[in-house]
């Protein structure tokens, strides 16, 4: 995409401040600010501009600096129009950053950066649709001379056509999960639960508002979106299985900066709901064998593909015909092995990555116990294991006389050859999801609750007390959802 013309910038005779013409364009992601200097906060190579944390220095006065800026403008993004593009030209190297601000008492900045002479772009994230922003050059030169441009304003776009938008339930910011400043995930534009339609990728803040959102094309099913092992993009499938009903031939993960800039796409056949990826960059996915069966897969660097194991086999091996599909894939790298759920069996396996070796099952093909037998899990999706070891997942639950959506977690206690349960969160919570959900532990102890199916998500403390509590009416499939605390990550 390429950067839009913009009006020239005119320094103000006698003035402190850098004078900025009509026009101009934001880009970048928000850190927040209670006053005028920005945070120290990793730096985002732009343009010219060159990489590295930077804070800028001390000004030894405020004035114009004749010639340094010129252009300076912001526009939307052409297709993501919560996104504000800044751009600017360059005479010289400069420190700086963009501070702006949409809330009350709330200014934000993009992290500070060092920029080179020449042709810049910053984008300004995390601003909701039809919100107005403004905004602010600073830059300081090599001699410690600070410049400020005027305050600009601008207006995002509206928010997509069909767009489904949550509303907040319950909130209690002060419990709230510190890194979790947004929520990224997916929603069918359709109301009904597991069904065709369109799916919307999407970033919501703390106070429901989108911020950010793609929808995936042909009514391909986008379910199980992730961060990248290494921080910096976001991974998305486009699975055609349930859309083209193709088995998965044309299903795909996409490799994205937040832009939209496709860094890499890959070919993942049979791909229909859930995919890893290792610390290599290598993928994993269930790849459907027709509609009964399931292999694991992997994508090698190198561009070769492999079958690590295959549900057939396993099914032979504990004397059953069930159809064989999966909902979850997690690995676990401290002991590098893969939990792959399967809702069409209601198991849980454990695979040695390496040897390909089924280590353990639990659920309906096992003779492991659950202690006590009220938390045997049925419809598990979301399955991984926590810090402390623990086995963590989102079950269906019944008490004989309603169904609910039950977070679960367990120790597993090899000896005993049992799953015991130490936290519960949902039995009488009065939620229930027919499809999909998970459960994630966040840093600070509490439990992200994704009831899939139902279009809800809940963020709860250890004792059960719900802190946040999203929803989206008409139960609308939620697909895979993690926090973020940064979106400047995925800066392009």
């Amino acid at each position: 995409m390429s950067a839009r013309a913009l009006p020239l910038l005119t320094a103000c005779a006698g003035g402190l401040l850098l004078t900025a013409c009509a026009g101009g364009t934001d880009t970048a992601q928000p850190h927040v600010t209670h006053g005028s200097s920005p945070q120290t906060t990793p730096s985002v190579a732009t343009g010219t501009g060159s990489a590295g944390p930077t804070t800028p220095s001390t000004p030894t006065t405020t004035q114009t600096v004749p010639g340094l800026v010129t252009g300076l403008g912001a526009a939307l993004h052409d297709e993501l129009r919560s996104v504000v593009e800044v751009t600017w030209e360059q005479s010289a190297e400069a420190a700086g950053y963009i501070s702006y601000s949409f809330d009350e008492h709330e200014t934000l900045t993009t992290p500070a950066a060092t920029f080179t002479a020449g042709a810049q772009r910053l984008l300004l994230l995390g601003i909701p649709y039809e919100e107005e922003v403004t905004w602010q050059l600073v830059l300081t030169d090599a001699h410690g001379v600070e410049s400020t441009s005027e305050p600009r304003t601008r207006l995002t776009g509206n928010l997509p056509a069909g767009l489904p938008v949550p509303t907040v339930e319950a909130s209690e910011p002060d419990l709230w999960e510190p890194t979790g400043r947004y929520l990224l995930a997916s929603v069918n534009e359709r109301e009904g639960g597991w069904l065709g339609g369109t799916y919307w990728k999407f970033i919501i803040d703390r106070q429901g508002r989108v911020v950010w959102a793609m929808d995936t094309p042909d009514e391909h099913w986008s379910i199980f979106l992730r961060v990248s092992y290494d921080g910096d993009d976001i991974l998305w499938d486009e699975a055609t299985y349930w859309s083209d009903w193709d088995s998965g031939a044309r299903s795909r993960i996409h490799r994205m900066k937040i832009d939209g800039t496709i860094v890499e796409s890959y070919d993942t056949p049979g791909l229909h709901h859930a995919f890893t990826e290792l610390d290599d960059g290598t993928l994993v996915w269930g790849a459907a064998q027709g509609y009964a069966t399931e292999t694991l897969q992997k994508l090698n660097p190198d561009g070769s593909t492999e079958t690590i194991w295959d549900c057939a086999v396993f099914h032979d091996e504990v004397g059953t015909n069930d159809t064989c599909q999966s909902n979850t894939l997690y690995w676990h790298e401290p002991t590098d092995t893969f939990l792959y759920s399967f809702y069409t069996t209601d198991t849980l396996v454990e695979i040695d990555h390496v040897t390909g070796e089924t280590l353990s099952a639990w659920g309906t093909l096992s003779d492991w116990t659950f202690d006590p037998e009220k938390s045997r899990f049925s419809w598990q999706h979301g399955c991984y294991y926590t810090e402390e070891g623990t086995l963590l997942l989102s079950s269906k639950y019944s008490d004989g006389h309603t169904l609910q959506t039950v977070a679960r977690e367990y120790i597993v206690d090899d000896k005993s050859r049992a799953l015991r349960e130490v936290w519960n969160f949902g039995e009488d919570g009065g939620l229930f999801a027919d499809t999909a959900g998970e459960a994630h532990r966040l840093p600070a102890g509490n439990t992200l609750h994704n009831y899939g199916s139902s279009g809800r998500v809940r963020e709860v403390t250890s004792d059960g007390q719900i802190v946040w509590d999203i929803d989206w009416p008409g139960e609308r499939l939620i697909g895979r959802s993690v926090f973020l605390n940064d979106l400047y990550v995925f800066h392009p």
